[in-house]
């Protein structure tokens, strides 16, 4: 399918067995990558201080299909998922983490 323009759309499917002729029907679910994806810039920060880590995702759709993680080089910081959103079209989600400079993070 090319050029499809409704989010939330059935595909009916006709086919033909000698003389038996069938319909069926099926849900139809169109998907878009993100348009853009902004990890919010960390200010410096002393040892122990806090800061709230934020990234938004714009565009996406369906988003209850999105998940979002964050890292600290290879440590999972956050996992965020969108199960509770029954939009097809694209919507902007923001995942927040709340970190604490570590000694470990310099540079």
């Amino acid at each position: 399918l090319l050029n499809v323009t409704e989010w939330n759309t059935s595909v009916l499917c006709y086919y033909q067995c000698f003389s038996n002729r069938k319909v069926v029907t099926t849900k139809l679910t169109v998907y878009r990558a993100p348009e853009l994806v902004v990890l919010e810039q960390v200010p410096m920060l002393a040892v122990g201080q806090s800061h709230e880590l934020t990234c938004r995702v714009a565009g996406a759709a369906p988003v209850r299909n999105l998940m979002v993680t964050l890292y600290r080089g290879n440590e999972v910081l956050s996992t965020k998922t969108f199960l509770q959103h029954s939009e097809d079209q694209p919507e902007e989600v923001r995942v927040t983490h709340w970190l604490t400079a570590q000694r470990r993070d310099n540079g």
